[in-house]
């Protein structure tokens, strides 16, 4: 009788993406995905700034956002995180708000410069500044820890 026609699950369906479509909507994926400036001009910038290698990254359907879960081995600026000195190996859940953008793949190490979220949860914006990790590195990142922030308490 037209009964599949007049069923109520289409109703449901669209909200569900209407509500998930807020903050695709607030960060809109870039044509390219670039980074721009270097460790230093992107450092005090970043809520949070990491080394740490990627244990898996979830990219959903286009209307959700992504996730990356992170093997932390070096933690230089906290931000709002809530997790101030982590043993290394402890693990961090990024939020991916492009599905493109920052390209991660599992089993690679990298410095992640990225911001905390309302619900103070660590966001990997298509901006952020993600570089592959080197050791080297770290000298670098350690110097720039110990200075101040101009403009940040």
């Amino acid at each position: 009788k037209g009964g599949g026609k007049g069923k109520a699950p289409p109703g449901p369906k669209t909200v569900t993406p209407a509500a998930t479509a807020i903050p695709v909507t607030a960060t809109p994926c870039p044509q390219r995905c670039r980074r721009v400036g270097t460790l230093q001009s992107n450092f005090c910038g970043s809520d949070f700034v990491l080394t740490g290698t990627v244990k898996s990254v979830s990219r959903g359907p286009p209307q959700e956002q992504g996730w990356a879960v992170v093997s932390i081995l070096g933690l230089y600026k906290s931000g709002g995180l809530g997790v101030p000195h982590p043993p290394k190996g402890a693990t961090l859940r990024l939020q991916l708000p492009c599905r493109l953008c920052p390209g991660l793949k599992k089993g690679s190490s990298y410095i992640l410069m990225g911001q905390v979220g309302a619900d103070g949860g660590a966001v990997l914006p298509p901006e952020a500044f993600v570089v592959p990790y080197r050791p080297q590195q770290q000298q670098v990142l350690g110097n720039l820890s110990k200075r101040p922030c101009r403009g940040n308490p």
